[in-house]
């Protein structure tokens, strides 16, 4: 039986939607807050690098940011001084977390 396994991190959305969901309690913004109100702030950001790839989130303008968020469809309540701390940390694992590269295991039988 071939199988596929993944070198290295894992790059699609629900991979780290999975690691937000764990982790998103350990930030300083997370600690009184449910993760569903800071999911779409991740998602914007892990969306964002896939427009900026290789530009660091502080050299992107906030007031772009901040218009991009408030046009934002799944924001819901939260504001992008709140939101902004979850968007970076999204951006920036997916920029330490290339694409994933595959290879076959060759069957044991």
């Amino acid at each position: 039986m071939n199988d596929f396994i993944a070198n290295g991190p894992i790059s699609d959305w629900n991979d780290h939607d999975a690691f937000w969901q764990r982790d998103f309690s350990n930030r300083p913004y997370g600690a009184e807050d449910s993760y569903g109100i800071f999911r779409p702030a991740y998602r914007f950001g892990y969306d964002l690098y896939g427009d900026h790839a290789g530009t660091a989130f502080n050299d992107l303008s906030d007031d772009e940011l901040r218009n991009r968020w408030e046009a934002y469809p799944e924001r819901g309540d939260l504001s992008w001084d709140r939101a902004r701390d979850a968007a970076r940390d999204a951006y920036a694992r997916r920029d330490i977390d290339p694409a994933p590269r595959l290879e076959t295991v060759i069957d044991e039988n």
